[in-house]
């Protein structure tokens, strides 16, 4: 199973209000992300320590856009 990482700004409200749904969205995937605080302005999104997606100038991704690149990168689980 991949590990994912969510490296985020800790003092950004709107980082850390985005955070949440992000979260659930990779849950969903049947994965279990680590949150962890990142530099100021950062919000990373990593899988087996590889960036798949990260903040682009002032613009957040999506949860679709996030949930999209995990899925694309990570090995999910077999039921």
């Amino acid at each position: 199973m991949s590990q994912v990482t969510i490296k985020r700004c800790p003092d950004c409200q709107a980082i850390r209000d985005h955070t949440p749904s992000v979260v659930d969205a990779i849950k969903g995937l049947g994965l279990h992300p680590r949150v962890e605080d990142g530099v100021a302005g950062e919000f990373a999104v990593l899988v087996d320590g590889v960036p798949v997606i990260q903040r682009n100038g002032d613009t957040l991704p999506t949860t679709g856009e996030i949930e999209a690149a995990v899925e694309n990168a990570a090995v999910t689980p077999t039921a």
